[in-house]
């Protein structure tokens, strides 16, 4: 039984590992050799699933890159990290451009997800239970990915099948028909999702909220329905959050990003041993030396953000760390994101957040005002203004006018969700904001802006290897 563990693994780890040079690239026979031996029990399935989560924490790391490149990319943050200074300095080359790992990584998480999804479609040995939530799960995962590459690159290739034939000369869809494939890989996996969290089995119950569950997928629902202008059935996704108070609260600042956070809707974990890295967000943000040329440590937090707070906001406080060297005459501070307080620390105490419930304040804040509903989006925006410890608007602009109400919006959405998940870039982009504040912001970071570089460019080498993949204007 050891060796048949061992031997699964070692297939689990060779697909989840497949190089990047296309893709979607897998030769046929290993396809064949892990669908029939991966998904015919449960455990192994299950280990599939937990591969690709794992390689979601490990693999070029994308939570803190996703982070790190969308905040340099924008008005978040700076680095002295030659390489990424900004990321368009110079040019964002097709070629060489340290965006690229984020669409490599993406397209190599949705074809994990499209295997374990086939695979257990296919098998006929899994328990129900197991293969509806692992299905689910990898549906889920798909959508998720879609979400940020439709953001970052406009038109991609939808992906949707491990055909390699079929996918290697794939062509870009429109962004509409991604956003819809989205909502229904969403709609398919809220239904189909456990409602509660899970275990390693896909069964038991469990505390730690890393395997995403039916509320999980009610998140990613509703702040698609909000970028899509749905603001119904945004509000209404957001709702059924809100409400679900048994499991979900906001807490105070400094548990946000503690393991057992009731805020968490949904987390991703190191898998064990963690080493002395709790997250690469805390590991390679907080700075504790003058920001270095190296990727870790170098990122200092913009003046656009730190200027952004208003007198006496917590989150300031609190999720702004600050590194003073003495040495100089006079002394220089700089400010860093310190959302995650573990640096290096064998003691397991936070996970990455991936979806919290503050965000479905301000998204149901944001489509009750676009619907007029200006009372219910004050309640809402003033549930975060008061955790930060900031006069609610109810009290200080209680007749502020909708274009005034959405202005505010978008403002506490850059001081509560800053340096996660890129939600500042993809906030300025789809509120079409982005132009006119990088075009002040840009030359500070040594570059210029211009509206192509709204868009992030497609790897050459995947230009190269698709003779129907086409590049996004203004890269070669």
């Amino acid at each position: 039984m050891k060796h048949f563990k061992a031997f699964i693994v070692c297939i689990i780890a060779f697909l989840f590992n497949i190089g990047c040079r296309k893709f979607v690239e897998l030769d046929p026979p290993a396809t064949l050799l892990v669908t029939e031996n991966v998904f015919q029990r449960d455990e192994t399935a299950n280990a599939a699933l937990s591969g690709l989560y794992t390689s979601m924490v490990e693999q070029n790391m994308p939570p803190f890159l996703l982070a790190l490149y969308t905040g340099l990319y924008g008005d978040e943050l700076n680095t002295v990290y030659v390489p990424n200074r900004p990321v368009y300095q110079n040019g964002l080359r097709a070629s060489d451009a340290v965006t690229n790992e984020i669409w490599s990584s993406g397209y190599k998480f949705i074809y994990q997800a499209n295997s374990i999804y086939e695979g257990c479609m296919a098998s006929k040995s899994l328990n129900s239970m197991v293969k509806k939530q692992v299905m689910a799960e990898a549906i889920f995962i798909r959508a998720f990915w879609n979400f940020y590459l439709v953001n970052l690159y406009g038109d991609i290739p939808l992906v949707t099948t491990t055909n390699y034939s079929h996918n290697e000369t794939i062509s870009r869809s429109p962004v509409s028909k991604v956003y819809d494939r989205i909502i229904s890989d969403l709609v398919i996996a809220q239904s189909s999702l456990n409602e509660n969290y899970v275990g390693a089995n896909s069964i038991s119950t469990v505390n730690d909220r890393v395997r995403p569950n039916k509320a999980t997928a009610t998140a990613l629902l509703a702040r698609t329905y909000l970028y899509v202008g749905n603001y119904t059935a945004a509000a209404e996704q957001a709702t059924l959050l809100i409400e679900n108070s048994d499991v979900y609260s906001l807490e105070p600042l400094n548990q946000v990003f503690l393991i057992a956070s009731r805020e968490a809707i949904w987390q991703l974990a190191k898998p064990t041993p963690t080493g002395n890295i709790n997250t690469y967000e805390g590991s390679f943000f907080i700075l504790t030396g003058v920001p270095q040329f190296d990727l870790r440590q170098s990122t200092t937090v913009s003046s656009q953000l730190v200027n952004s707070f208003d007198a006496g906001d917590k989150r300031k406080d609190l999720w702004i760390g600050t590194y003073t060297d003495a040495s100089m005459t006079p002394s220089k501070d700089y400010y860093f994101p310190y959302k995650y307080k573990v640096d290096n620390s064998a003691d397991v105490t936070e996970y990455t957040v991936v979806l919290r419930l503050a965000e479905q304040y301000l998204i149901r804040a944001e489509a009750r005002a676009q619907q007029n509903d200006l009372n219910g989006a004050i309640s809402d925006l003033d549930k975060i203004r008061e955790r930060a410890g900031i006069p609610p608007i109810a009290s200080t602009n209680p007749t502020i006018s909708k274009d005034n109400l959405l202005i505010a919006i978008l403002k506490e959405r850059q001081r509560e969700l800053f340096a996660e998940w890129g939600h500042r870039l993809l906030d300025l982009k789809r509120t079409k904001t982005l132009d006119a504040v990088m075009t002040d912001v840009a030359p500070s970071k040594g570059a210029i802006w211009n509206a192509t570089k709204q868009l992030w460019p497609i790897p050459q080498a995947e230009i190269g290897n698709d003779p129907n993949l086409t590049q996004n204007t203004g890269y070669n």
